[in-house]
């Protein structure tokens, strides 16, 4: 079960990775290696079947230059218009 697909993070995880898939021809496994994050965990945090805790959150943050709270949904309407 996908209980967290619809959540923000999830959906803003989504984007930021598609853009960097697109942007700098990144692949999923080299991304994960950058980050420093399992792939099996970034699967699971791309899918929405958990969310991560806050070691990985703000590693995610870090690599994609954005806020832990923008991330979370909790700001930055004006950036997640930016990013489409």
């Amino acid at each position: 079960m996908n209980e967290y697909r619809d959540h923000p993070f999830c959906q803003r995880l989504r984007k930021l990775m598609l853009s960097a898939y697109r942007v700098q021809g990144l692949t999923f496994e080299k991304m994960t290696e950058e980050i420093g994050i399992g792939r099996s965990s970034m699967s699971t945090y791309y899918s929405g079947l958990r969310l991560p805790g806050a070691e990985n959150l703000i590693k995610l943050a870090d690599y994609f230059g954005v806020s832990t709270d923008y991330l979370l949904g909790r700001e930055g309407y004006e950036l997640e218009e930016e990013i489409k």
